[in-house]
């Protein structure tokens, strides 16, 4: 078999496309419990706020009026700038503000994340796969309606070469060198919110340093 060469991912090259991290979506997946998937949708964007990356957002027609609720308030926060595109197209990628929003930015590789992974962003991300693009689905901000189809959308995707990825996996390609300070504290402070494993070591760590003074 034959595997194409691996680049990872930097504040240069890569942008990023978020689809339908709706309020009333978050209750749809069944893969993963609202609680979790809010929290790693959150920890991406906040990652992608710390590296610069281009952020694309779209979302269900009606927006926030409409059956299927407003943006997470907490990522919407995060780019004052950047405002939802509310769509019809059940692809994004057929809506031609989406494409030129991406195609705006020169950059090949896209992260991608939304509800859910098999179509509302699984299909953009194959239509996108197949124009070129490397992209990168973040299955665990994106969610699916059960766990039977998250194995489907896994194998489906990555048939479409689709590289199904995780929010902690982008964190680190961003990253790439602790040694890089103006972001490696950063994302430390997004591994405390929001990985409480982390949090619960970092608190022992300090602690334990405190009672040695």
């Amino acid at each position: 078999m034959n595997y194409e060469k691996f680049e990872m991912l930097d504040d240069q090259n890569a942008c990023a496309l978020l689809i339908d991290h709706q309020a009333g979506l978050m209750l749809f997946c069944g893969d993963i419990d609202p609680i979790h998937l809010r929290n790693n949708c959150i920890a991406l964007a906040k990652v992608l706020k710390l590296h610069n990356i281009p952020v694309v957002m779209s979302a269900a027609a009606f927006g926030p009026a409409g059956p299927l609720g407003p943006f997470l308030p907490e990522i919407l926060e995060l780019f004052p700038d950047v405002q939802p595109i509310y769509r019809t197209k059940i692809n994004s990628m057929h809506d031609p503000r989406i494409r030129e929003a991406i195609e705006v930015t020169g950059r090949k590789k896209v992260i991608a994340a939304g509800i859910t992974a098999d179509f509302c962003v699984g299909i953009p991300a194959k239509t996108l796969a197949a124009e070129g693009y490397d992209v990168r689905l973040v299955m665990d901000a994106s969610g699916n309606y059960s766990n039977q189809m998250l194995a489907a959308s896994t194998a489906n995707l990555t048939q479409y070469g689709v590289k199904v990825t995780n929010w902690l996996s982008v964190a680190c390609e961003l990253q790439q060198d602790w040694a890089i300070e103006k972001t490696a504290q950063g994302l430390l402070e997004i591994y405390r919110e929001h990985l409480p494993e982390w949090s619960m070591l970092q608190l022992t760590s300090d602690t334990w340093k405190s009672l040695q003074k």
